[in-house]
C-alpha cells in the first residue's frame, strides 16, 4: 500500500516529542511491506539531519490563515493523489482541507491523526497567570471563527474516512465539537520505543529500585517548553507549601517565553536554595536528569493532554505525581500518585508523601513497567492495528466506487 502522509514539517532538533512519534509510525508502517512518503508542507521549517528511511517532498503552503492553509491542503492532495493509496495527515492542522477533498471527489482515502488540539478551542488550560486581556473585536473574530469550524468546518472534516487519536479523552473532546463518533476510530496512544530507550540509556526494570534512597536527598524534574498553561507556576506554589524542604531538589528544565516569569516566581517564594533552571539543555543532559530523577511532577496544562514527557519518566521507571481525571491518568495509571490539578496543597502534600514513603516509591516504579508491557503502550501493536484499519478502508473506498 502506498501511504502518503502530509505533515506541517520535520524538524528533528527542536520540534520535541510529536515529530518523533510521527517518524516511528512512518518507519513502522513502511516496515509492515508498505511504501512511506511523507510529504511537509511548511518546509521551511524542516531540520532533517540525517536521511530518514522514507521518501520526503518538500511542499510549502504559502498561507497563514485557516482558510487559505485548507484550500493548499486540498490542493497538495489533489497534486499527489495518482501517486497514493492513502493519504495520512496531521488531523489538527489539514482536518478541513483533507475532508474538502474527499467531498469533491478525491478518489484516495483519508485518515487523520490527532496528538493536539483547534486553535479555535478555548483556553482550558489551567495556570496562575491569568489570560491575557483581548480587545472586544479579538474575542468576536474569534468567536467567529469558532462557529465556522464547528457548524461548517467539522461536516466538512467527516468526510475523512477514518481517525486515530492519541488518547480516548482528546477523542471525546474532538467528538463533543461535532466530529463523527464512528466505531472504526482508533486510540493508538503516543507512540514511543521504550525498549530501545532503556537499551540505549543502560535502563533495566531493576535500575530505579536500585538507586531507591529511604533519605533524601530528593531530586524531582519536570521538563517542558515554558509557556502559559503548562504548570511550572502551579508545580511551583505547590512546591513552596511542602513545609520541609531541606532534603529537596526542583529541576524545572526548558525554556520559552514565560521563563522569565518562572524564575521571578521561584524569588519571590524564596525558593532559589532548592530550585535549579538549567533552561534547554542537550539531549544526552536531559537524559541524565531522567538517570538521577527521584520524582517525575507535571501538573497543569489541558486536561485531555498527554506527555512524552512522562512516557520517558516511566521508560525509566520513575514514579510520577500527576494531576487525575485527564489524558495524563490515562496514560499513567496505576504509575503516579494523583492529586486534583491546580490544587496546591494537595500537590504539597503528595510531593512530602511521596518523597517520605520508600516502599510507594518501589512499587509505583513497578508499575512503570508493567503499564509499559500493556498493549495500548506497544507502538508495534497499536501501529499493526492501525495498518490493518488503513488496509480495510482502502478496500472499502475501492469497493464503493471511491465514494
Amino acid at each position: 500500500m502506498r501511504i502518503v502522509f502530509l505533515t506541517s514539517k520535520l524538524n528533528f532538533e527542536t520540534s520535541g516529542g510529536s515529530v518523533e512519534e510521527l517518524d516511528l509510525l512512518m518507519r513502522t508502517l513502511q516496515d509492515l511491506r508498505n511504501e512511506v512518503k511523507t510529504i511537509t508542507a511548511f518546509s521551511s521549517n524542516n531540520r532533517i539531519p540525517q536521511p530518514r528511511p522514507y521518501g520526503v517532498i518538500e511542499d510549502q503552503i504559502t498561507s497563514m490563515r485557516l482558510l487559505g492553509i485548507q484550500w493548499q491542503c486540498y490542493r497538495i492532495l489533489k497534486k499527489y493523489e495518482k501517486g497514493a493509496d492513502l493519504f495520512h495527515i496531521d488531523g489538527h492542522l489539514f482536518l478541513y482541507g483533507a475532508g474538502l477533498y474527499r467531498l469533491l471527489g478525491g478518489k484516495v482515502p483519508v485518515a487523520a491523526y490527532f496528538n493536539y488540539y483547534l486553535m479555535c478551542w478555548g483556553d482550558t488550560a489551567l495556570s496562575l497567570t491569568p489570560y491575557p486581556k483581548e480587545h472586544i473585536f479579538i474575542r468576536i473574530k474569534k468567536k467567529i471563527r469558532w462557529m465556522i469550524e464547528k457548524y461548517i468546518g467539522m461536516p466538512i472534516a467527516n468526510r475523512i474516512n477514518l481517525f486515530a487519536f492519541v488518547s480516548p479523552t482528546l477523542k471525546a473532546v474532538y467528538e463533543e465539537f461535532g466530529l463523527r463518533k464512528d466505531p472504526n476510530t482508533f486510540v493508538i496512544g503516543d507512540l514511543i520505543d521504550f525498549e530501545k530507550i532503556m537499551r540505549e540509556n543502560g535502563i533495566t526494570e531493576e535500575s530505579y529500585r536500585a538507586r531507591n534512597k529511604r533519605s533524601g536527598p530528593f531530586n524531582l524534574f519536570y521538563c517542558s517548553r515554558m509557556i502559559r498553561g503548562k504548570g511550572f507556576d502551579l508545580l511551583l506554589d505547590g512546591f513552596s507549601r511542602v513545609r520541609v524542604k531541606k532534603n529537596l531538589k526542583l529541576i524545572l528544565s526548558g525554556t520559552g517565553p514565560e521563563a522569565p516569569l518562572i524564575r521571578s516566581m521561584v524569588k519571590d517564594l524564596h525558593l532559589e536554595p532548592y530550585v535549579e533552571m538549567p533552561g534547554w539543555v542537550p539531549w544526552q543532559q536531559l537524559l541524565d536528569f531522567y538517570r538521577t530523577t527521584d520524582i517525575f511532577v507535571q501538573v497543569g496544562w489541558k486536561p485531555e493532554g498527554t506527555s512524552i514527557s512522562q512516557l520517558y519518566a516511566m521508560a525509566f521507571g520513575i514514579p510520577s505525581i500527576l494531576p487525575k481525571g485527564g489524558g495524563l491518568e490515562w496514560q499513567a495509571k496505576q504509575t503516579a500518585y494523583y492529586v486534583e490539578n491546580g490544587n496546591a496543597d494537595e500537590l504539597a502534600a503528595a510531593i512530602e508523601t511521596l518523597a517520605g514513603d520508600f516502599e510507594l516509591r518501589a512499587t509505583l516504579s513497578r508499575n512503570c513497567y508493567a503499564r509499559i508491557g500493556e498493549d495500548s503502550l506497544n507502538y508495534r501493536k497499536q501501529i499493526s492495528l492501525w495498518n490493518k484499519k488503513l488496509i480495510a478502508s482502502v478496500r472499502a473506498t475501492m469497493r464503493n466506487g471511491f465514494n
